[in-house]
C-alpha cells in the first residue's frame, strides 16, 4: 500500500491531488523521509493552498541564468544559483540519508513531470509560426530535451556547478526517459 500511493503522488502533477494524497498517507510515524515530504511541500508550493509550483519557477531561472550569456559580473548568477540551491531544499543533498535523497530525487522528478506537461499542453510551445501549425512529437521532444539540457546540464556546468545539480540532473533524466523513452539520445549531456 505505501510503495502504491508514494508511486500515484510522485506521478501525480496537481498539487491539489497531490496535497490530498500526501495528507491522506503520510502517516508514518514521522521518520525522517516523511517529514522531509511535508518540508519539500511547503518549499514548493507554500504553507495554504497551492498558487504557484515554485520548484518550477526555479528550474526557469536556471534557464534563464544559461541562456542570459557566460559573463557573471560580481558572481551575481553564483548567488543566484545558490539561492536555487537553497529554494529547492537541495544544498544539504549529500549529508541526508539515503532515504531522503530518494524523496529529493522523486521530487525533482516530478518538477519536471509537470514543466514537461506544461510545455506540451502550451499553445505557444508546440504551435508553428504564430500558432497556424502544430509540432510533431518528435519536434515536441526534441524542444523539449534541448530546455531540459539548458536547465538540468547546461547551467550548472556554465555555472561550475555541476556537483550542487547533480541530484536535479538526475531528476531531469528521470522525467525526460519516463516520458520520451529511448530518446535519451536527444539530450546534450556535458
Amino acid at each position: 500500500m505505501k510503495e502504491n500511493w508514494l508511486e500515484e503522488f510522485y506521478r501525480e502533477t496537481v498539487p491539489e491531488k497531490r496535497k490530498q494524497l500526501l495528507e491522506n498517507n503520510n502517516t508514518e510515524d514521522k521518520e525522517a523521509a516523511c517529514e522531509l515530504r511535508e518540508k519539500l511541500w511547503v518549499l514548493r508550493y507554500g504553507k495554504r493552498k497551492p498558487k504557484e509550483d515554485k520548484f518550477v519557477g526555479f528550474i526557469m531561472e536556471l534557464k534563464y541564468l544559461a541562456e542570459s550569456g557566460n559573463h557573471d559580473i560580481g558572481g551575481k548568477k553564483k548567488k543566484q544559483a545558490a539561492d536555487i540551491i537553497l529554494g529547492l531544499g537541495i544544498n544539504d543533498c549529500d549529508e541526508r540519508s539515503k532515504e531522503e535523497r530518494e524523496v529529493l530525487l522523486y521530487e525533482l522528478k516530478n518538477t519536471f513531470l509537470r514543466y514537461i506537461e506544461v510545455s506540451q499542453k502550451g499553445r505557444g510551445f508546440t504551435s508553428v509560426l504564430f500558432g497556424m501549425g502544430q509540432l510533431s512529437d518528435e519536434s515536441v521532444a526534441k524542444k523539449l530535451a534541448d530546455q531540459i539540457s539548458v536547465i538540468a546540464f547546461d547551467a550548472p556546468h556554465m555555472l561550475k556547478m555541476d556537483k550542487e545539480f547533480g541530484i536535479l540532473r538526475e531528476g531531469a533524466l528521470l522525467a525526460f526517459r519516463e516520458i520520451y523513452p529511448n530518446r535519451e539520445h536527444l539530450l546534450r549531456k556535458i
